[in-house]
Order: C-alpha cells, then sequence, then structure tokens
C-alpha cells in the first residue's frame, strides 16, 4: 500500500491498536479494501484500524487484544480451520463488543458464548437462502423422479425402466408443508408453488399469498396439516422450541408414502424417529443436509438407506455467497463507525 491510501485505512499486525480497530480475514480485506478505505474516511469516530488474519495464518494475541469488532467471513471455513482461531482468538479481547458473521445460523457453542458474554452478534441472514432452496427443491426433484433408482441402477450397467404401474404420482397438486418461512422458506414456497405445488407455511405470524403460501398452520397446530403433507420441508432456526419440533407422533401423522427434507439443523427432527419411519416405509424418502451428530457418524443407518440422500451440512455453496455476505457487514460497519445501531442484531437463545 503507497503512503497515500496507508493515511486512509491503517492496517497493523501484532500491536495494540487504536481505536476502532476491525479484524477480518485477509481474503475479506482484500475483497473491500477500498470501501474499507472509504468508511474509514468518513468514519465519526476516527480513522479504521483493520487487522487482518492470514489464510492459514496463526494470531498473536497481543495484536487482537484491542479489537472491537470482528467479522467471521464464509472464506475462513477452511481446510487450514482459520474459522476455529479466529473465535478462539477474539475469547479474549476485553474491548469486543461486536461481531458480525457471514451466515445466518447462530446456535453454534462459539457464537453463544459471545452472546452469553455481552457481545453484540449479528448474522448475514438471507445470503444463502436462495441455494439452500435450490438443493431443497433438487432433493424434491430426485426423490420424486427416481434418480436415486436411475443412478443405482447405471452403477450396475441396468437397463430398467421403471414398470408403468409403478410411476409417481405427479408432484403438481401436492402438497408441501414448509416450518419455517424466513429466506430459505420463503424461497422454498415461492419455487414449490412455481412448480405447481400447494404450500402451508408454518411460523409464529400469520401468512399469505404474498409470503408464498397458500395457507398459514401456527407452529401449535401443525399436527393439524400433517396428514394432508406429501413434502415436509423443515427450514426452521433451533430452539429450545423447535427442538425435535417433528418427532414420532408427528411423523406418524404423515400420509404413509410422504417424504422430509431438512436443511435447518439436525435436532429440529427427531433422527431415531426419522430413521425407524424411513426403514418403514412410513416416510418413502428424505433429503438430509443436517443432523443431530455432525459429522454424521460412519455407524448411522442412514449412510445405508437406498431411500436417503445425504450431503454433508453442505447445500448452501454458491459463488455469489461470499460477496452478499460482504456487503451486509460493510452496511453494518459504516452503522457501526456512525454511532448509530448495527441493524441485524440477533438475542440470545
Amino acid at each position: 500500500m503507497d503512503a497515500g491510501r496507508a493515511s486512509a485505512v491503517a492496517r497493523r499486525v501484532c500491536y495494540i491498536p487504536a481505536m476502532p480497530a476491525i479484524f477480518v480475514s485477509q481474503v475479506f480485506a482484500s475483497n473491500q479494501r477500498a470501501a474499507l478505505e472509504r468508511l474509514s474516511a468518513a468514519s465519526a469516530r476516527g480513522p479504521l484500524t483493520v487487522i487482518e488474519l492470514p489464510t492459514g495464518g496463526e494470531i498473536d494475541p497481543k495484536a487482537v487484544a484491542g479489537v472491537e469488532a470482528a467479522f467471521v467471513s464464509v472464506d475462513m471455513n477452511n481446510e487450514s480451520g482459520d474459522i476455529r482461531k479466529f473465535l478462539v482468538a477474539m475469547q479474549q479481547p476485553p474491548a469486543l463488543s461486536w461481531m458480525h458473521i457471514g451466515w445466518a445460523g447462530t446456535d453454534s457453542p462459539f457464537i453463544q458464548s459471545f452472546l452469553s458474554r455481552g457481545v453484540g452478534v449479528s448474522n448475514s441472514s438471507g445470503v444463502t437462502s436462495e441455494p439452500i432452496a435450490l438443493s431443497v427443491i433438487a432433493g424434491m426433484l430426485a426423490l420424486h423422479r427416481g434418480l436415486l433408482r436411475w443412478r443405482e441402477a447405471q452403477a450396475r450397467h441396468a437397463w430398467e425402466p421403471l414398470a408403468r404401474d409403478l410411476a409417481p404420482p405427479d408432484l403438481r397438486g401436492q402438497v408441501v408443508a414448509v416450518l419455517g418461512l424466513g429466506a430459505i422458506g420463503g424461497y422454498v414456497a415461492t419455487f414449490a408453488r412455481a412448480l405447481g405445488l400447494r404450500v402451508i407455511g408454518v411460523r409464529r405470524t400469520p401468512a399469505s399469498l404474498a409470503d408464498g403460501v397458500d395457507e398459514w398452520v401456527p407452529p401449535e397446530r401443525l399436527r393439524e396439516a400433517l396428514p394432508r403433507t406429501d413434502w415436509l420441508v423443515s427450514t426452521i432456526p433451533l430452539t429450545a422450541a423447535t427442538r425435535h419440533m417433528v418427532g414420532r407422533e408427528e411423523l406418524a401423522l404423515l400420509p404413509r408414502g410422504a417424504h422430509v427434507i431438512n436443511v435447518s439443523r439436525g435436532a429440529v427432527i427427531d433422527e431415531a424417529a426419522l430413521i425407524e419411519a424411513l426403514q418403514s416405509g412410513q416416510v418413502a424418502g428424505a433429503y438430509l443436509d443436517v443432523f443431530e451428530t455432525e459429522p454424521l457418524p460412519a455407524e448411522s443407518p442412514l449412510w445405508e438407506l437406498p431411500n436417503v440422500i445425504i450431503s454433508p451440512h453442505d447445500s448452501w455453496p454458491s459463488g455469489g455467497n461470499n460477496a452478499r455476505a460482504e456487503a451486509i457487514f460493510l452496511e453494518e460497519l459504516e452503522h457501526w463507525l456512525q454511532g448509530r445501531p448495527v441493524t441485524r442484531l440477533v438475542t440470545p437463545e
């Protein structure tokens, strides 16, 4: 960086910086150098100090001792374990008052630990919503149109057309119940209606066609909707109230041969009960991206079930995610530097 640019953003490593100071990844700092300079120049709190974590690098505790804010960006989720290094390092700085994360979920013990000690945590809800919803629809179509059966026959080099009396019912006109109508659930509802499905939206507050649903059901009345649900899709956050929201009794209320899709958190659905329902045929198939224990243990029966599609908590990757998350953080950073409230703060669970 030349002298002129250095005056806009003070980059320092291995020293206790002046305020205000933020801690970010080297990737983010490189991507958004010009934006950081612009925000620093306009800051009501004085020039911004940006401390960078090099990819695969180590963190000197002295370098981050004066950090007030931090951004946990998606690029830190790499083979070098940068995200863990980053979060561990941020457990110590006494000045840390705000942390922004580049995704939606805040239920991890690490994130909850920051909330419990009074650090403000904001998230990037919505940045991965459309890719995850597309994975939901991909899983739905794969299960409905027989892609698993075709793939298994292909592996055996077997030409095995489906007997015509075994043809699946039309997808159009079937009912999908979407648990949670946040950003992900909203996209799922919109895409499902475009395919001709009838959508039941399950959330606490009323929903209508404007939210992409044909019918609204509050969570306490979920059981009333299950007997007419062909596809049960969970996009709801994990809380004390939603843990095992779908258990043995709920799965038994589904029409025999219904399907289950979970892209929220594994513990929303009782995994043992789901395995039983899949083995018995009560649930015809499932696409599961999340599990009660992750990574999914090698001994889990889910690996061997022929009617299950497993993705390793991997429904979200898409080329535009990083840019969307970075844009949200920069917007919140501007508020913070101007002394205005951060708008995406989450509450402790």
